[in-house]
């Protein structure tokens, strides 16, 4: 008897005193959807609109609570009014008190059903033009929203590009330009190929290469050109030796400037 349909709920459910108990509650929407819409018969007992045949151990399957608990729950809907049991040997006839006071949809008048239709179209109508202002909302919010996000991801001149010989500074077209205009094109190049070749010896890596020029790599190359170079006693060395040699030290003190700065 409770194949397809519907039941009606109306929302003070949710200031009702079981509300926020779940097995309560979970049992009483349960009894509400199971209860027969029509009187009927089972096993020659007389199963009046509003109630149903079950048991303790039946509810519990259902449910998926123990029989204590739905003992329990049931308890709370007897002493609030709720529900009824009438115990019979082999099973329990269990009644919505009240079922067709608020699942009751015949009887209206044909008039007031007209109009309740009618009001129905128009609340429909509503309801429906409601969702369409919602739904185009959502819309509008998504597209300032796409609009309002970094243009790091769609405009190239803030996307940062591998540079270098061993491609490990990471800087954008924009910082590489910034850094030319507060430096000079050469000196920032030159940081760009101090800075790479510094990560790929040392293994070392960072989140904002252009940071990192800007704190200690630039102090780095200026020191290099300033750095004399003093041979140790004993035989000439070639200019490639002495450029290794101050490389070396460029190197050496770049680090400790490095660490100096907690870069």
């Amino acid at each position: 008897m409770t194949e397809g349909g519907y039941i009606k709920i109306n929302r003070g459910i949710l200031e009702w005193e079981w509300y926020g108990n779940i097995n309560t509650k979970v049992l009483f929407l349960h009894m509400l959807i199971k209860a027969n819409w029509k009187e009927g018969k089972f096993q020659g007992i007389d199963i009046p609109r509003g109630s149903f045949v079950s048991s303790y151990p039946k509810l519990s399957d259902d449910l998926g609570l123990t029989v204590n608990e739905i003992r329990t729950a049931l308890k709370h809907l007897q002493s609030t009014g709720e529900i009824t049991v009438k115990t019979h040997s082999k099973f329990s006839v269990f009644t919505v008190e009240n079922y067709c006071s608020y699942q009751d949809i015949n009887s209206q008048t044909t008039d007031n059903s007209q109009a309740d239709n009618s009001q129905s179209t128009v609340k429909a109508q509503s309801i429906n033009s409601q969702l369409t202002t919602i739904e185009e909302g959502k819309k509008e919010r998504r597209e300032k929203g796409k609009k309002g996000r970094s243009n790091i991801y769609t405009d190239p001149e803030k996307v940062r590009h591998k540079r270098g010989e061993y491609g490990h500074v990471l800087l954008s077209d924009d910082e590489i330009e910034r850094l030319g205009k507060d430096y000079g094109e050469d000196m920032a190049q030159q940081a760009i190929q101090f800075l790479d070749e510094y990560m790929q010896m040392h293994g070392k890596s960072y989140k904002d290469c252009n940071l990192a020029i800007r704190k200690w790599v630039i102090d780095a190359v200026k020191k290099k050109g300033i750095e004399p170079y003093r041979p140790a006693n004993g035989p000439a060395i070639n200019q490639t030796e002495k450029q290794q040699h101050s490389r070396d030290m460029m190197l050496n003190w770049a680090m400790a400037k490095e660490e100096q700065n907690g870069s």
